[in-house]
């Protein structure tokens, strides 16, 4: 039985180094994507908050995916990693929801933004 037990505990330890490799892959295509998008900024100014805020996103959601891999070495058997996972589940479901709440206000703001403003021109000419 305990060799079965450190054959788990490699299992996992082993998991969670694949999942850190493919977080930190992952990166390196955001931190693309993401200097595309400025580069854009001059062009469409008006997206610079919405890209803020994309951006704060994308890097809560990989610092929860890294401290999820890095926990993944802590189980111990399968339950623990049921524990896990469900546990990293909720808090993606919980970001998500709240991501998406900010996403929404944001947009909002900035459709209201690009609208109001040919209109306050054509205010200030009309007096």
């Amino acid at each position: 039985m305990p060799e079965e037990n450190e054959d788990e505990k490699q299992f996992f330890k082993d998991l969670s180094a694949t999942a850190e490799q493919t977080v930190e892959e992952f990166r390196g295509f955001e931190v693309n994507y993401f200097n595309s998008i400025e580069r854009m900024m001059t062009a469409l100014p008006w997206l610079a908050d919405y890209n803020k805020r994309l951006q704060s996103y994308v890097e809560q959601d990989f610092a929860a995916a890294l401290e999820f891999a890095h926990e993944l070495r802590q189980a111990k058997d399968m339950q623990d990693f049921v524990r896990i996972q469900s546990d990293y589940i909720q808090k993606c479901l919980q970001s998500f929801a709240a991501q998406m709440r900010d996403f929404v206000e944001t947009y909002t703001n900035v459709a209201s933004g690009i609208f109001t403003r040919p209109f306050a021109h054509e205010d200030r000419h009309a007096g």
